[in-house]
């Protein structure tokens, strides 16, 4: 299930890919093994995801990651040789598979059109940025992406050299910045797809989706999580010190205070929700963060 690699489409002077929680319109989430907790229900009976979940179980008993898509009509899983996808998009409502021999998949995400795509790092060689279609695996370039978040109009590419990159759904780069790169970060995307957060070591930093141009805002505090909430450009923070949780309006810089709670992480999958966490590395339905107590 596979055809000839293509040349990349696009081209850095500065990077070879080189080279996207999260929540975007068309966007995609991914989590590592040890992201998210594992939690006690069968990931088979949630209310959203049971029906992929199944199906990916099935195709990929054993896994290292997962991603799924803004609608979450697909979700994809992979391990350390084996790539799969399902899909909720029968007309008898069951799932359609795919399943790829790929090895040493890092991360994961489904573009603002739908397709997949994985950084490859085989035999701890090379990294490959990889669009992944039914017919096969598409490189489009080397890569030391950390993560990759979906957006509105493509993915955007957090490299471990502190370079972020966003890309269209042709592979095309749209924008760059580099930053200070820190300890655990991640990217985590807006409900609109059109901000894209990295948070990680208490910082936090948020860039317009397509060009990647800054977007003024303070954290007031050393942020320990944080989450998009649904509409507009509004994040929900946890504080390290305190407990202290502050609503944010990134574009106006507008905060008031949260009520506290004991928040599990979760990203939002979509303009209305839901909200993902990981269930045995597979996607579960998650409380609004704004309602957990």
């Amino acid at each position: 299930m596979s055809r000839p690699t293509r040349r990349p489409t696009w081209q850095w002077t500065t990077l070879l890919v080189s080279v996207a929680l999260a929540g975007t319109l068309g966007a995609t989430l991914y989590f590592a093994t040890s992201s998210l907790p594992y939690l006690a229900s069968s990931p088979t009976t949630d209310p959203t995801f049971g029906a992929l979940n199944a199906c990916l179980h099935h195709l990929v008993p054993s896994r290292t990651g997962f991603a799924v898509s803004r609608d979450a009509k697909q979700a994809a899983v992979w391990s350390t040789n084996t790539l799969a996808r399902c899909s909720a998009d029968r007309p008898d409502g069951g799932t359609s598979e795919a399943r790829w021999n790929l090895n040493g998949i890092t991360v994961g995400a489904f573009d603002g059109t739908g397709t997949l795509w994985v950084v490859s790092q085989p035999g701890g060689l090379t990294s490959t940025l990889l669009e992944v279609t039914d017919a096969g695996s598409i490189a489009h370039g080397e890569t030391g992406a950390v993560d990759l978040a979906g957006t509105t109009t493509g993915l955007v590419v957090l490299e471990q050299s502190g370079k972020l990159v966003a890309l269209s759904s042709s592979g095309e780069g749209t924008g760059f910045v580099e930053i200070a790169m820190t300890r655990g970060q991640r990217l985590l995307v807006s409900s609109d797809g059109q901000r894209v957060a990295v948070v990680g070591d208490g910082a936090v930093r948020v860039f317009d989706a397509t060009a990647l141009t800054p977007v003024r805002m303070e954290a007031p505090c050393e942020v320990s999580q944080l989450w998009w909430l649904k509409g507009g450009h509004r994040a929900l923070i946890s504080c390290r010190s305190d407990g202290l949780a502050l609503v944010l309006d990134t574009d106006t810089g507008a905060q008031e205070t949260a009520a506290p709670a004991k928040r599990m992480p979760s990203v939002l999958a979509g303009a209305n929700g839901p909200y993902v966490e990981a269930c045995d590395v597979l996607p579960c339905t998650a409380v609004d963060p704004l309602e957990q107590r």
